[in-house]
């Protein structure tokens, strides 16, 4: 009897699983298509919009510092080499659709002639590489001003269409970006469970243990940054088409190093974690600008608190949170069952 009923609670159990993952997948599309009516404000919707463009910079910032633990401080070089490379072809008369994915494959080359020289040693010499990086991106962005068109940037970028219908509206932009970061989420999820996903987390774990498992921990580290680099100027590219505009201060090294922050803060090696602490770290300013001149060392306090006390992010803990009252209910189920 017992043998003969395992495999029917094992049944129901899975399909309960299934039943919560289609329920969870239905309060999600609610929730998305109720954040326009909740937030009918233009600035918020432009609030909303930056931080889902941030989120795509921040999980593909994740391949190279959450998966294969390198430090990259490069991930604003990237968008802004996205960004200028749509706002240059898309105003010589080019389609986004083609802008697009010429951003990302430019960010990529980009990367790889970075990460060559420089993936080859271990410690902190991509990190000091990167923001080599990023000033050499934003003095070119500066004075080329013949491409680049100089601090005064580029305007007049046409706006995204979509099947001949143009986004006009932030809320046509908010569809447009949570379905792209849906499916951006999606692969990087599919990498991060592939064998080349495993053998990225095994080189943050112990690149030597790594390379004795028979793992290329240096291509490893190459694809991951391609990667990073690819979703960075995916990234750039709707940036320019968004705004309309792109000029270098978009791409300077303070924005690199608020990327970074969101991947700690959120939880690095986590998705859910790029994505919420993309989210945080770009709404966390306007809550405290009621502190007027002090809101800036408030947020920088904050930060630093932060990644003292939760080394693991928002994420680890949320886990952390999950895991104790897991614990609670079972105790108290053991604790009711004994009486």
């Amino acid at each position: 009897m017992q043998y003969v009923a395992s495999p029917k609670t094992g049944s129901v159990s899975k399909e309960t699983r299934s039943f919560k993952k289609i329920v969870f997948a239905l309060l999600s599309l609610i929730a998305i298509a109720a954040i326009p009516q909740f937030f009918p404000s233009s600035y918020w919707m432009q609030l909303i919009n930056q931080a889902l463009i941030y989120c795509i910079l921040v999980v593909g910032l994740n391949f190279i510092t959450g998966f294969t633990g390198q430090i990259n401080f490069g991930q604003a070089a990237f968008f802004g080499i996205g960004a200028y490379t749509t706002a240059l072809m898309t105003t010589a008369g080019h389609s986004f659709w083609l802008a697009l994915p010429c951003s990302g494959i430019m960010a990529g080359a980009c990367s790889i002639l970075l990460g060559l020289p420089t993936l080859r040693l271990r410690t902190y010499y991509l990190a000091m590489a990167t923001i080599g990086f990023g000033e050499i991106v934003s003095l070119i962005l500066i004075h080329w001003q013949e491409v680049t068109n100089g601090t005064s940037g580029i305007r007049g970028i046409p706006p995204i269409n979509v099947f001949g219908f143009t986004l006009t509206t932030h809320i046509h932009h908010y569809f447009f970006l949570v379905l792209f970061l849906f499916v951006l989420v999606v692969a990087a999820r599919r990498i991060q469970d592939s064998r080349f996903g495993r053998g990225m987390i095994a080189t943050k774990d112990s690149e030597i243990a790594a390379e004795l498992s028979g793992i290329n921990t240096f291509w490893c580290k190459i694809i991951a940054l391609v990667l990073a680099a690819f979703y960075a100027g995916l990234a750039g590219s709707i940036q320019a088409s968004y705004s309309n505009y792109v000029s270098p201060d978009q791409f300077s090294g303070q924005q690199a190093i608020l990327f970074f922050t969101m991947l700690v803060i959120g939880g690095s090696g986590s998705i859910a974690g790029a994505i919420i602490g993309a989210f945080v770290l770009t709404f966390l300013p306007e809550f405290l600008r009621f502190m007027q001149n002090w809101y800036m060392v408030f947020y920088g306090v904050g930060i630093i608190v932060s990644i003292i006390l939760m080394p693991r992010g928002l994420v680890g803990v949320a886990e952390e949170a999950s895991s104790l009252l897991q614990r609670r209910y079972k105790f108290m189920l053991r604790k009711r069952s004994a009486v």
